[in-house]
């Protein structure tokens, strides 16, 4: 079944065969149809498993149904990772997948353990999507260079190492400023009690 027959956009099915994903994975197929329909989503995904094109794809492909030019931007859609690492694998993955989309979305990727400038430098005029670790995401909140107001799509990768590196204060902080009604992702590779009452 080609990515289309999901009901992706055709830009971003090329774009997902640039990449090598021919046909989608397991976790592709069932996660793709639910996130385009507006339903929340709770996932096990192992590494390598194709996860984060199974939440980058839909998201993309939403950003662009509801495009709406916005000066400055608005943060539409939230990626909360564990380590600056999958921050910029995330991040390499969305720009690559969204290469030929008629309007690509401003994406910014911030982590912590680097200078704060360049990144609120890069948030000057704002960001359609926002792929963070929760220290620096609330950084960057307190420091005024982004708002949370307008969140439609929130994603967790990983939700258990979230957990597991101590990041359990932030994501209640970072909960707290995201709209009530939003569309909740969460990719986790186990399902400990923690993740589920964070879930909850």
């Amino acid at each position: 079944m080609p990515f289309t027959a999901l009901g992706l956009a055709p830009p971003l099915a090329r774009a997902a065969a640039e990449l090598g994903f021919t046909t989608p994975t397991p976790i592709q197929h069932d996660a793709i149809p639910a996130v385009l329909a507006g339903h929340d989503l709770l996932a096990t995904a192992q590494t390598g498993s194709g996860k984060t094109a199974a939440y980058a794809l839909p998201l993309l492909h939403s950003l662009q149904a509801t495009d709406a030019r916005h000066t400055p931007r608005r943060v539409r859609a939230l990626v909360l990772v564990p380590t600056r690492e999958l921050a910029a694998q995330a991040g390499e993955v969305l720009r690559s997948l969204a290469q030929h989309l008629p309007q690509r979305p401003k994406l910014a990727v911030v982590f912590g353990g680097v200078s704060i400038n360049p990144q609120m430098m890069a948030l000057r005029g704002g960001a359609d999507v926002v792929v963070a670790t929760p220290g620096r995401l609330l950084d960057l909140v307190q420091h005024n260079a982004l708002r949370l107001s307008d969140v439609q799509l929130l994603v967790l990768d990983e939700a258990d190492r979230l957990l597991d590196l101590g990041f359990a204060e932030e994501l209640d902080r970072v909960l707290a400023l995201l709209p009530a009604r939003r569309q909740s992702l969460f990719f986790s590779a186990t399902f400990p009690p923690e993740v589920q009452a964070l879930a909850g």
